[in-house]
């Protein structure tokens, strides 16, 4: 009998599962993993949860902020030049900041919450966001990061 591919797939899952709910360590795995599914500790750690502000804003900026967010306790300066791809992919193909208008004043907060604790050491990036700079504000405010970082050698 020719099976499905899926079926096949299903099965080897399955079986991986079946094992790993035998483990003596397979709740404290499993929890291990849920919770950087839902709540990783790189996106948490900051004033409020990155989700709550990247949720608002465009597919793209919504991208940098995460990347921003999070470059310290996970890739370093890898996210940071990640995020100014997003940027500047933006920028090119003029992507609005906001997924609606309406919420600028909850962004805008966020924004200058990020700047006022220079979380992950980006102030000048939160500032640049949160006083409605322009795309090339924010753009230069990342690259000055990237260079400080890489001259630093952090």
């Amino acid at each position: 009998m020719i099976r499905n591919p899926f079926e096949s797939l299903f099965d080897a899952v399955w079986a991986g599962a079946a094992y790993a709910s035998q483990s003596s360590d397979s709740a404290s795995v499993k929890e291990q993993h849920m919770d950087n599914v839902n709540h990783p500790k790189h996106y948490e750690n900051g004033p409020f949860e990155c989700i709550e502000l990247a949720r608002l804003l465009s597919f793209d900026w919504g991208n940098v902020v995460k990347y921003c967010y999070r470059w310290q306790s996970k890739n370093g300066a890898e996210d940071l030049r990640k995020a100014l791809w997003y940027a500047n992919d933006a920028k090119i193909r003029g992507i609005p900041l906001y997924t609606d208008t309406n919420l600028f004043d909850l962004c805008h907060s966020l924004f200058f919450t990020l700047a006022d604790t220079d979380w992950a050491g980006l102030k000048d990036l939160w500032w640049a966001f949160a006083n409605n700079g322009t795309k090339q504000e924010i753009l230069t405010a990342l690259k000055n990061k990237i260079v400080k970082i890489e001259k630093d050698g952090e």
